[in-house]
């Protein structure tokens, strides 16, 4: 059997039978967890929005990064929004974070295919520039 580097850290991550198992470590895997999950919705809909024929949603590398980093530092959620939700709707605040002649209008077929309304939008930038302040 060949163990390659990947497996061996892989298996050195997680819990071994006998090895002591508290809480932190349950939270930080979960939340390594959660974000692994998250980049992987991400990078979805990136591809699903570049290869849609009704227009490209193109993101830059700064821009694919910035969204990266708030979903990884934002903790709240917004109601009954699912995560690919929450993650579009971190999209579109980046790109109109970027561009400053950038209308919501330009977004609004984006957020409504995946069934965000403009109030739940609004809502969600309030929170954002609440986080802002915060920190």
């Amino acid at each position: 059997m060949d163990r390659t580097v990947e497996f061996l850290l892989k298996k050195y991550e997680t819990k071994q039978p006998g090895e002591q198992w508290n809480i932190n470590t349950e939270l930080e895997y979960l939340k390594e967890y959660q974000n692994k999950q998250r980049m992987f919705i991400l990078e979805k809909i990136i591809n699903e929005r570049t290869t849609k024929s009704r227009g490209t949603f193109k993101l830059h590398k700064a821009q694919k990064d910035r969204a990266r980093y708030l979903i990884e530092h934002l903790d709240f959620y917004l109601g009954r929004t699912t995560e690919k939700q929450f993650i579009v709707m971190i999209l579109v605040y980046v790109k109109l974070e970027r561009n400053r002649n950038g209308k919501l209008n330009d977004y609004l077929p984006l957020l409504t295919d995946y069934g965000i309304d403009v109030q739940t939008f609004v809502r969600f930038l309030i929170k954002v520039s609440v986080y802002h302040l915060e920190n």
